[in-house]
């Protein structure tokens, strides 16, 4: 018993041995300042690293100057002072006003009985009280990072990939398969995407500080059949009333006016419109069917990529009406014979299957087309398009060149002139990019194809077009929680389980 313990406390003494502490902080801080392309910060992180844990000669002339010096024990009290009300201001900011009153008086509060505490003596209450700032402050720090390069949660909040993905997964998204974007809007409260937390119309992001898009790099890229996390593309501009669907949709709804600028200027009197940067765009899961330089085309429900069908989906689901029971029915494909299998949405319904005579199946894919679809025209031969049978649909790839013309660029040109950033004109019949006739165009960037494995009921590239390569997120890699938002209760044979 003495020998084993014996050897615990080699090990502890090892392991926590300040050259040992120095020299792991050391190796970890490296690699990711060569993996973000910034080996010259080690010129600086390495001494700081070396003197925190071996030298401490930051830490003793600190200590000389406050022991030696009134006023470096006045900035210092000021300093931490200032640090506290930060931390605590924000917590009893977010309780108490949600974010509806002016952040600055209650930092001055909180910053005025910070210092008046430093000054006189720190009562053991604000000395508790910044034990727990210091390890909000070193967790925020950490689990930013962490979210940022490496994994990030997500909760599933709708049932478009059904039954892959349910409402109410926690799935992990994992930000190192594709190389993890660095942030473009640095400026932005923690562990929230774009609004604030308990004030869903106020904005948790400034854009006076913003970058341009770079990737670090991963261990893969996207390909056929993964199931992808992505800004939504249209999620730019932002109706806060009505969130769940496109702004660029409700530009096409004559209930708002009969030409594209009256529905936008009565949009823009009715409601709040927000707009958002490229990465506080909503964040989107739908599965990869085509990426770059593909050509896809969907015929009876099946997609075909390349002429070749797409690789099976255990679980990619159809709805279909029902045209005697007047209920929609659910679909999936038997993986024994490749063909459709009726899956009955409730056990009430399933005894009106039993009897092939007391059913008759009827497509709802036909009755969602025209100006609804990529390219959304009303006329000509892609008005005739329907969730279940369309293309042939080219997917842009970096560096291809393709022939414009009138018809095609109804396709492309949101690519283009939102994503690519150039200036789009149509004049006498004439295509202008930047000022200049175009007759072709060389791509910028890679876009891929997306689609809910709950064809008949997901909002996707059929309906809003491509993903550009800058909006990926992630890949979706596991469930690691799920909640039924109806039912309620934990579903168990969800937790742990890999994203096919």
């Amino acid at each position: 018993m003495n020998s084993i313990k014996s050897i615990y406390q080699s090990i502890k003494r090892i392991v926590t041995h300040p050259w040992t502490m120095a020299i792991v902080v050391a190796v970890i801080v490296s690699a990711f300042a060569l993996w973000y392309g910034a080996a010259w910060s080690l010129v600086v992180a390495l001494p700081l690293i070396y003197d925190y844990y071996v030298a401490h000669g930051i830490r003793n002339w600190h200590r000389k100057m406050y022991q030696k010096h009134h006023w470096w024990r006045v900035v210092w009290a000021l300093w931490c002072a200032v640090v506290f009300a930060a931390v605590v201001g924000i917590i009893v900011h977010m309780l108490l006003f949600k974010w509806e009153q002016p952040f600055l008086i209650t930092f001055a509060v909180v910053l005025a009985y910070a210092v008046w505490e430093e000054l006189k003596g720190q009562t053991k209450v604000y000395e508790w009280i910044y034990g727990w700032v210091h390890a909000i402050l070193f967790a925020t720090v950490v689990a930013t990072l962490i979210q940022l390069y490496w994994f990030q949660m997500f909760v599933i909040p709708t049932g478009s990939m059904e039954s892959t993905l349910m409402a109410g997964d926690y799935i992990l998204v994992n930000k190192v398969t594709y190389g993890p974007r660095v942030p473009m809007t640095p400026l932005s409260f923690p562990f929230v995407h774009n609004t604030m937390p308990m004030n869903p119309e106020k904005a948790s992001f400034t854009t006076s500080w913003q970058r341009e898009y770079r990737r670090l790099a991963g261990t893969g890229q996207i390909e056929r059949g993964d199931v992808v996390v992505f800004n939504f593309p249209e999620g730019d501009t932002v109706v806060m009333e009505m969130q769940a669907m496109s702004y660029y949709e409700l530009l096409r709804d004559k209930q708002f006016g009969r030409t594209v600028e009256e529905r936008r200027r009565n949009i823009a009197e009715n409601f709040t419109v927000a707009v958002r940067p490229m990465d506080k765009k909503e964040n989107y899961i739908k599965r990869c069917v085509a990426v770059a330089g593909d050509t896809l085309r969907v015929v009876d429900g099946r997609v075909y990529v390349n002429g070749q069908e797409e690789a099976f989906v255990p679980k990619r689901q159809f709805i279909y009406y029902n045209e005697l029971t007047g209920k929609p029915l659910k679909v999936g494909i038997d993986p024994a014979t490749g063909g459709y299998m009726e899956l009955p949405v409730t056990d009430d319904e399933l005894g009106a299957y039993a009897n092939e005579e007391n059913y008759k199946l009827k497509k709802i894919g036909g009755a969602i087309s025209g100006g609804s679809l990529v390219p959304h025209l009303t006329s000509g031969p892609t008005a005739k398009w329907t969730i279940d049978d369309l293309g042939p649909i080219w997917v842009p790839k970096a560096g291809a060149t393709i022939e414009l013309t009138e018809e095609n660029m109804a396709m492309y040109e949101r690519c283009i002139a939102v994503y690519e950033q150039r200036i789009v004109e149509h004049k006498d019949g004439e295509i202008y990019i930047d000022g200049e006739p175009a007759t072709t165009y060389t791509f910028l960037m890679d876009y891929y194809f997306m689609m809910g494995d709950n064809r008949h009921g997901s909002l996707d590239s059929r309906f809003w077009g491509f993903v550009p390569e800058d909006h990926i997120v992630g890949k979706a890699s596991y469930v690691w929680f799920s909640v039924d938002p109806v039912e309620g209760g934990i579903r168990w044979d969800r937790m742990f389980t890999t994203i096919k």
